[in-house]
Formats: structure tokens, C-alpha cells, sequence
């Protein structure tokens, strides 16, 4: 029924149960599976910092939310107006993205599946994945209904909302 599986992932507990979903759709359907990151480029560095430091990647990215932070730290000061989301530097968001894609790999691979390819896209999340749908020919994208970025995905729809109602192929969304 399926050939390709795309699973857009955020590092979400949502995101972790759709990847659990798309394994096991992938495994029953002897199909290839996708896995998708788009880095979000407004998050929050303390958010960053949270995530780094529950993934166990804080020794290798607590030295650039530092730098971030003091940057941050010197232009709230110099424009007298504090900042709650700081511009985030690429070389950290693809470090993040990198292993979130590498350990839903691992995840997919301790399961059993051997077809696993990995991608990190950066942009508009629901552009991107949009995209690697039709590059990829994707017949299946199944992804969190609740990721990260909740508070703006209630003004401005969420991603897999977005999706759904875009994409050409099977969306299923996990909650």
C-alpha cells in the first residue's frame, strides 16, 4: 500500500509517537521511511539550552548558547528592550537537527527496519516538508499533531495541520 514513508520530526514526545507509528507502517509495508527535520529558526535559546541538556548534547552546544546569550544579553542592553526569541545560529540549530534525525534513525534501526534514510531541511517546516513529498515521492506522511512550537502553531496553524491540508498523499496525525 505504501512505498515511501516521510515522519517529519521535531524531537517532540508527539513526534516520537508518530515515528513509533511510521516504523511500524514502514516494517508492515516493506516501504522505505523518510525521517525529516526543518530546524525552527526563531526558537528560544533557554528552550535550546532545556533540549540540549535533556538529549544530552550540552556539552557539545552549551558553549555556542552561551556566546548567543551574551550576544543576546549586549544588544537587549544597547536597544534598552529585552529579547524573548534571539536570532539562533545555524551551525547550532543543524548540530540539534542532526541528532534528532541520527537518533530516530537508531530508533527506527533498533526496531528492525533497514530502509532508513535521514534528511535536515531548513525553512518553513511545512514548505519543507511539503517539498520533500514531491521530491521524494512520499505516499505516506505520518507526523505529531503537537510539536515544539505549540504557542505559535494557535495563532498561525500548526504544522501538520498545514500539511494535511496541502499535501497530495496519505497524512496521518498523531496525537
Amino acid at each position: 500500500m505504501f512505498n515511501k514513508i516521510l515522519c517529519p520530526t521535531d524531537g517532540s514526545d508527539q513526534a516520537y509517537k508518530a515515528l513509533d507509528l511510521a516504523i511500524d507502517m514502514a516494517k508492515k509495508y516493506d516501504a522505505e521511511l523518510v525521517i525529516l527535520h526543518v530546524p525552527h529558526r526563531s526558537e528560544n535559546i533557554e528552550a535550546l539550552r532545556r533540549f540540549a541538556e535533556i538529549e544530552g548534547l550540552a556539552p557539545n552546544v552549551n558553549t555556542e548558547i552561551d556566546r548567543l546569550r551574551s550576544m543576546d544579553y549586549r544588544i537587549s542592553v544597547a536597544t534598552d528592550s529585552a529579547f524573548q526569541d534571539s536570532a539562533v545560529s545555524p551551525r547550532l540549530l543543524i548540530q540539534i537537527g542532526h541528532h534528532i534525525v541520527d537518533g530516530a534513525k537508531r530508533r527506527a534501526e533498533r526496531k528492525g527496519l533497514e530502509n532508513v534514510d535521514t534528511l535536515l531541511e531548513v525553512g518553513d517546516p511545512a514548505d519543507r516538508i511539503l517539498k520533500c513529498i514531491d521530491k521524494k515521492n512520499i505516499d505516506c506522511v505520518i507526523m505529531g499533531s503537537r510539536g515544539l512550537n505549540d504557542l505559535k502553531g494557535l495563532f498561525l496553524g500548526s504544522v501538520s495541520h498545514k500539511v494535511a491540508n496541502r499535501a497530495p498523499c496519505t497524512c496521518i496525525a498523531v496525537k
